[in-house]
């Protein structure tokens, strides 16, 4: 893809509890950098955050095509446990990396990646409360607000929202 296409940016969100402002933020700064955002759940109606959002996804994440992205974003919030061992969540987040493309997870996502065999020997962060299930799968659990890895990018939650955002948004650039 040329540096001035649109980039395509998959964001994958729990039915139920998801963290508002991870993907407001989030959102808010990707199609600011032009990028083309499609948001996946289990249901295509209604997904509902932790403080009242409301989101109606564009596809079934079991519709997804990896291939279709440039990037990919696992929203956190206690709802994103609902990934963790989701087969095509591991499939997506899988191919993206082996691809090279940004994959990106905040405060309870980063599980997802981790379960996926994706964080060994990997400087993540996280909400405080994941970092052990992170460390069993070989993650490098710093405790930070964010952390790049490369092409992998993670934050710790809610309060590093706007580092999230702002950190996805240069990826894309």
């Amino acid at each position: 893809m040329s540096k001035n296409s649109k980039k395509n940016v998959l964001m994958v969100l729990a039915h139920y509890n998801f963290r508002d402002e991870e993907y407001s933020a989030a959102r808010q700064k990707l199609e600011a950098a032009s990028a083309q955002v499609t948001v996946a759940s289990t249901v295509k109606t209604g997904a509902a955050g932790s403080q009242g959002m409301r989101v109606d996804p564009d596809v079934l994440i079991d519709e997804v095509d990896p291939e279709a992205y440039d990037a990919v974003v696992f929203i956190g919030g206690t709802g994103a446990s609902q990934y963790w061992h989701d087969v095509k969540a591991h499939e997506i987040a899988r191919a993206a990396m082996r691809d090279g493309k940004v994959v990106a997870a905040s405060s309870h996502a980063p599980v997802t990646l981790a379960v996926a065999g994706l964080l060994q020997k990997k400087r993540v962060t996280g909400h405080v409360a994941i970092y052990e299930k992170l460390t069993v799968h070989g993650a490098e659990y710093t405790g930070r607000k964010l952390e790049v890895d490369g092409n992998l990018i993670t934050s710790s939650g809610a309060n590093a929202a706007k580092e999230f955002a702002e950190a996805l948004g240069k990826a894309v650039s």
